[in-house]
């Protein structure tokens, strides 16, 4: 994230945060927190991809 690099790395490390039990809330709250280091328009990029993770719903 704080590379600005959003591709299927990344992709592949939050689906197995998602996988050993890491909730959407925890990761928003994870996204959120680095996002005062690494800047808010990199930020805006992992949570569009944490969405496609976990889905628009919530918990999937």
């Amino acid at each position: 994230m704080a590379q600005g690099l959003v591709g299927d790395a990344l992709k592949h490390h939050i689906m197995n945060a998602k996988k050993h039990g890491v909730t959407q809330k925890e990761m928003a709250a994870l996204i959120t927190h680095v996002a005062f280091y690494a800047g808010w328009p990199k930020a805006w990029a992992v949570f569009n991809l944490a969405k496609e993770v976990y889905g628009e719903g919530g918990e999937s």
